[in-house]
């Protein structure tokens, strides 16, 4: 996740308890600033959970590959809602994995999206047990890798590491192999802080076996950019990018649309 300092990791109890469905927590409407309900015409709804709207482009994307309910891994998940590239699919009817390291958001998966698989653990490059650097309990700055946990903290000298946690961890293709037994699923989301690219690094997917689209984070919280090694990777594996945001990268098995 790309964050600023400001960032809280804090959620309103809306978020927490209310029923999940699009557009519950839309802002109260006013005399002075009306509430937009959205429009019929909207066939994805006037919500976005992600953090750029990555969402949408996944719900444009799946829909031109004809998949209605794609099945996801959500490496990093973070949150069943704040900031998450599944919370849309998830209320569109979509299921799937969703894995997190910090265990202080479990509870909220396991309420808010009870249908999904939610693991608490870490994703690396082989199995074992990691560090895992906690600045806070509820943000998506908590890292495995120290030299992004540090940089954060070097750029923003009011935090600290304040705990660090062994955790327990499977490679990507140990996750696939024991929740989607022979195949993979439709979509693989990974916001790994700093840890993405060796992860796919060791991992055998490519555009032949799955997953048909992958959304990886590029930016992560200590602000670098491994886009073009990204890139790379996956364009050797046989993916074709799709899309960019400000702190993601969206690649899909074939292109989905014609020219």
């Amino acid at each position: 996740m790309v964050l600023s300092a400001g960032h809280s990791g804090t959620y309103t109890a809306l978020s927490i308890l209310g029923k999940f469905r699009p557009g519950r927590w839309l802002r109260p409407a006013t005399a002075s600033a009306p509430t937009y309900q959205g429009h019929p015409d909207q066939p994805f709804g006037a919500v976005s959970y992600a953090q750029f709207g990555e969402d949408l482009i996944l719900c444009n994307l799946f829909a031109a590959l004809g998949i209605a309910r794609p099945s996801y891994l959500d490496v990093g998940a973070h949150h069943p809602l704040n900031c998450s590239n599944t919370a849309l699919l998830y209320s569109r009817g979509a299921r799937g994995v969703c894995v997190e390291p910090n265990p202080m958001l479990i509870p909220a998966f396991r309420e808010m999206r009870p249908e999904d698989v939610t693991l608490n653990i870490g994703c690396g490059v082989e199995e074992g047990a990691l560090e895992f650097y906690m600045i806070d309990q509820g943000s998506g700055r908590n890292t495995f890798d120290k030299a992004t946990a540090e940089a954060f903290v070097r750029a923003h000298p009011e935090f600290c590491i304040r705990e660090v946690r062994k955790i327990p961890v499977l490679p990507l293709d140990e996750i696939v192999r024991r929740h989607f037994g022979d195949g993979w699923p439709d979509l693989l989301s990974i916001d790994a802080e700093g840890m993405d690219l060796p992860i796919l690094r060791a991992s055998v997917l490519n555009a032949a076996i799955g997953p048909r689209v992958i959304c990886v984070e590029a930016v992560s919280g200590d602000g670098a950019d491994e886009s073009g090694s990204l890139r790379a990777l996956l364009v050797a594996r046989g993916y074709v990018g799709v899309a960019r945001t400000l702190g993601n990268l969206i690649f899909a098995a074939r292109q989905p649309w014609s020219d």
